[in-house]
C-alpha cells in the first residue's frame, strides 16, 4: 500500500477514535443503561460531546470526497503518485489538527485546518486527473 492508502486508513482510524471517545463521553454523562439503550430520546451531551459530534460529522462529510479520490489514486496507473501522497498527508494532518481544534474550541486554526484538508483533497484529485 502507498502513503496515500496509509493516510486513508489513518483517517478512518481517526474517525473510529472520535466515535470511541464520543461514546465514552456519553456513557460517562448518562451511564451504561443509556449507552445500551436504543437512544430513542435525545439527551444533552454537553459542550465537548457536541463538539465531538460536529467534528465527527465534518470528518465524515470530508471523507465522502477524499476516500473515493484516495482509492482511485491507489488503483489507477499513470497518475502522479507524488502529488497524491502529498495531498493525502496534508489531508490527514489537517484532519487531526481540525479535530483537536474543534474539541478545544480554537476557531481560527480550526477553519485553517479545514481549508488545508480541502487543499489536500484537491491535490489528490489533481493527481488522479493527471492535471498536476
Amino acid at each position: 500500500m502507498t502513503i496515500n492508502g496509509d493516510m486513508l486508513v489513518l483517517t478512518l482510524a481517526l474517525l473510529l477514535l472520535i466515535q470511541l471517545v464520543q461514546g465514552m463521553h456519553t456513557s460517562k454523562l448518562h451511564g451504561l443503561p443509556y449507552s445500551f439503550s436504543p437512544r430513542d430520546k435525545s439527551v444533552d451531551v454537553g459542550l465537548y460531546g457536541g463538539r465531538l459530534q460536529r467534528a465527527k460529522i465534518n470528518l465524515i462529510e470530508n471523507l465522502a470526497l477524499f476516500a473515493p479520490l484516495s482509492v482511485l489514486g491507489e488503483v489507477l496507473q499513470n497518475v502522479d503518485k507524488g502529488i497524491i501522497a502529498t495531498g493525502a498527508i496534508v489531508f490527514f494532518v489537517a484532519r487531526v489538527v481540525h479535530v483537536i481544534c474543534y474539541v478545544a474550541g480554537i476557531n481560527g486554526v480550526r477553519t485553517l485546518a479545514w481549508l488545508a484538508c480541502v487543499v489536500g483533497s484537491v491535490m489528490v484529485a489533481l493527481g488522479v486527473l493527471g492535471w498536476a
